[in-house]
């Protein structure tokens, strides 16, 4: 994987999958599926092949992606970025039109240093991860104690 070189323009997001993060610098106006690409080719120039036992998916499309319900708290779950295409009856019956958030970054409103959640598609049971509900991402934030001091681990469903 070539070395890029970083511009202004360029945002920083975070991707996270339990206690894994991975940093990933894109270009605001990359289509969501050519960053899922560049995931994974970064965990496989890395050496990852599996985060939690499950084995790295072949294809972007595998990979789904997560947004936090409520920013300030992510601890309130997590819901997925993109919207299913639908049909639009009013240019051309059959056609289909693909929501604004599937087109890029900032199209889905994503800040520099935005966090991702991600989880894969299992090849076994597409149906089952396609009915996943929106509670069912297993991402882990660090919190601070303001009282204590003290680092706690705050799991959002598992």
């Amino acid at each position: 994987m070539p070395v890029e070189k970083p511009n202004p323009q360029q945002l920083t997001l975070r991707f996270k999958c339990h206690k894994t993060t991975i940093l990933l610098l894109v270009d605001p106006h990359d289509n969501l599926t050519s960053i899922k690409a560049k995931l994974l080719e970064a965990l496989k120039v890395t050496n990852v092949s599996e985060i939690r036992g499950q084995p790295l998916p072949t294809e972007p499309d595998d990979v789904l992606l997560g947004v936090p319900v409520d920013l300030n708290d992510p601890a309130q779950g997590w819901t997925d970025l993109e919207i299913p295409e639908v049909e639009d009856d009013i240019r051309k019956k059959g056609s289909k039109k693909s929501g604004v958030l599937n087109a890029s970054p900032m199209g889905a409103g994503l800040k520099d240093g935005a966090v991702l959640a991600i989880r894969f598609r299992s090849e076994a049971s597409d149906a089952d991860d396609l009915n996943m509900g929106d509670n069912d991402w297993d991402v882990v934030m660090l919190t601070f104690d303001d009282e204590e001091g003290s680092q706690t681990k705050e799991t959002d469903a598992v």
